[in-house]
């Protein structure tokens, strides 16, 4: 009875939780001439980027004039590029979600993680959700923390603490 009643409340509370929603940091999508990094290709119908490797084709998928692109360099091992597609430039600013040159992100009990990044090219909303791997005694989890992008597009910004699951986003 007591699981059964302790299952039921936590539901309750993660249910009734008030989470921010895409639509709350809406962006006006940007109509002008796309200028691509110079470090993604077109090779016939795919796109690669400068290391050869395969990725999505550079489009706006954030905040109106932004390409988060996700690129592997390897087993277990990604980073992510953040692109202004109107003025062409990019930024290091997502540096914080990569695990570059093998060194696995850790928790701060040492488990490794993976981060998936959700976002919407008309919200200038961002969700991490943070994959972390099972370890000995401990399962495989999911922890969520969703950012929002300052108005100079410099930096990202916590706009919630990390929450102990993920929530299903399409």
């Amino acid at each position: 009875m007591f699981f059964a009643t302790t299952g039921y409340t936590l539901a309750y509370a993660v249910d009734s939780m008030v989470l921010p929603k895409f639509s709350d940091y809406p962006a006006k999508i940007y109509q002008g001439e796309l200028k691509l990094p110079t470090y993604y290709k077109k090779i016939g119908d795919d796109w690669r980027d400068d290391m050869g490797k395969m990725v999505s084709a550079p489009v706006i998928n954030f905040a109106g004039k932004y390409h988060i692109g996700i690129h592997s360099c390897g087993a277990s091992c990604r980073y992510y590029t953040f692109s202004d597609l109107a003025s062409g430039s990019d930024s290091d600013i997502l540096d914080m979600f990569s695990n570059q040159a093998g060194h696995p992100l850790k928790t701060t009990d040492g488990r490794v993680y993976i981060t998936d990044l959700i976002s919407r090219a008309d919200s200038a909303m961002l969700v991490a959700q943070y994959h972390i791997e099972q370890s000995g005694a401990l399962k495989e989890e999911c922890r969520e923390r969703i950012f929002s992008l300052a108005n100079d597009g410099k930096k990202i910004k916590s706009i919630t603490k990390t929450i102990n699951l993920c929530e299903r986003l399409q």
